[in-house]
């Protein structure tokens, strides 16, 4: 989920909840509300090198977005894109089966105001709203719209409110409260093949998005959107972010916490990183450029080397099971957004992950994945499998052919059971199309595999993906 910018190919889109945690009380969420104690006093004398190096991890969430929105178009107007494919750089970890509708909130002066079309029945569609802390406040989803008006049914109309607003709002609208002024909206609709763009395109178009006076006002077509490809660009956000020098980086979290300050649970750290001058509205000056530099060398590795404690590990996939929102576990919300920010939360899709190295010195490899008569993802929308690169990004092939398990659907044996091949050769036509998914020629590679509104037995585990074998 990231950067875009004036230039429509350097716009891009999250690829970006528990519609829990209330807005005040949030974990990591600014509230405006928010003060602590001018009390710089710690519990222990943390030195320059461990404050900033917490500073780091604690802030990389806010910066990164910061800089995805920095290379966007405007607050406040929806980008939309189009099927992403190799090239694109905005975000890693993209799915092939969903297009995305992105939306930068300011939300100072007044709400705005979210209208979702009603979409065909079996059509999955998930918008995230997304405080600046990365955590996700709200989900709405085909599955669940979450609207006071449900029992009529679409369009369903969304106020999303900022910390400091109250008032009124018209009828038949549901009030979604953000802890942060800037927030974000990151939005998902199926597609079901190329062919299949302009349909999607017709319920993007449809979209609303209109401040709270104009809406007010009567003027329902007020909604500036675009419609582009992801950032083209060379370099992702996350290279944008480890090229900031240290003293840059504290400085522009004390500039970004003015507007969306820590929440009141965030004070304990706060109150250490004020020691040296980290805090809404600081500046870090007296400190040893070389000690800030090395804080962000440390704080880097501590993100790319972070192990999800909790996540459950199932014939060589990871499964999170704990996303959306952090609370103060600072390091898991670093690492997560840097790995792709705005992962839906767990109810919504459930992603199972799996890394395969390459170690036959150049030599293509072939695998199968098998699902047993019967074990196919339990569902109530759809699930696919993605490949990509190193980088976390789609495979080229000449087949353009980047997911399975969706469209085209996926063959099963006279057994019932489905054989996936993960190669890069060719395996067709003793493969069906649908059952093969395209890998590099040589180099290490991952796959996704995400299943859209997962049924409990996945949720809770008793669902197992199965291993990925090694042909030969």
């Amino acid at each position: 989920m990231d950067p875009r910018a004036g230039a429509l190919t350097r716009r891009s889109l999250l690829g970006l909840a528990a519609a829990a945690a209330a807005a005040a009380a949030l974990p990591g969420c600014g509230d405006g509300s928010a003060r602590w104690s001018t009390d710089t006093t710690t519990d222990r004398p943390d030195d320059v090198l461990t404050l900033a190096t917490d500073a780091y991890v604690f802030g990389y969430p806010m910066i990164l977005l910061d800089i995805m929105r920095a290379a966007s178009g405007p607050t406040n107007t929806i980008d939309h894109s189009v099927l992403p494919d190799p090239y694109d750089r905005g975000v890693a970890r993209l799915s092939h089966d969903m297009v995305y509708s992105q939306a930068w909130l300011d939300l100072a002066e007044e709400p705005m105001v979210l209208q979702i079309p009603g979409m065909e029945p079996d059509r999955f569609w998930l918008f995230q709203l997304i405080d600046g802390w990365a955590n996700t406040v709200h989900d709405l989803t085909s599955e669940n719209p979450r609207t006071t008006d449900e029992a009529d049914g679409p369009p369903f109309t969304y106020a999303l409110t900022g910390p400091q607003w109250a008032g009124e709002l018209p009828a038949r609208m549901t009030r979604l409260h953000m802890p942060s002024t800037r927030s974000t909206i990151v939005g998902r609709i199926q597609i079901n093949g190329a062919a299949d763009a302009p349909k999607v395109n017709q319920w993007q178009q449809q979209l609303k998005l209109i401040p709270l006076s104009a809406w007010n006002r009567g003027e329902l077509d007020a909604t500036v959107s675009r419609v582009h490809p992801i950032d083209r660009g060379p370099e992702p956000p996350t290279k944008r972010i480890a090229a900031l020098d240290g003293r840059t980086y504290l400085n522009r979290l004390c500039r970004l916490m003015l507007a969306d300050p820590p929440a009141v649970v965030d004070e304990p750290l706060m109150r250490k990183l004020a020691a040296i001058d980290i805090q809404p509205g600081g500046a870090v000056i007296d400190q040893s450029a070389e000690v800030l530099d090395e804080a962000v060398r440390q704080g880097q590795r501590r993100i790319a080397d972070w192990k999800d404690p909790t996540a459950r590990y199932v014939n060589g996939w990871e499964i999170p099971i704990d996303l959306g929102t952090f609370g103060t576990d600072y390091l898991r919300r670093a690492a997560t957004t840097r790995r792709s920010p705005g992962l839906a939360p767990i109810r919504d899709v459930l992603y199972a992950n799996l890394e395969a190295p390459t170690t036959d010195q150049g030599r293509p490899l072939r695998y199968r994945i098998r699902f047993e008569a019967g074990q196919w993802p339990p569902v109530e929308a759809f699930a696919s499998i993605t490949a990509y690169d190193t980088q976390g990004f789609l495979v080229p092939n000449p087949d353009q052919i980047y997911s399975i398990g969706h469209h085209p659907a996926v063959v099963a044996a006279p057994d019932g059971s489905v054989e996936l091949a993960i190669q890069q050769q060719d395996p067709r036509p003793e493969v069906p199309a649908g059952n093969w998914l395209p890998i590099p020629s040589t180099g290490d590679f991952s796959l996704t595999l995400r299943l859209y509104a997962p049924r409990e037995d996945a949720l809770d585990g008793q669902w197992k993906p199965p291993p990925m074998t090694r042909l030969d």
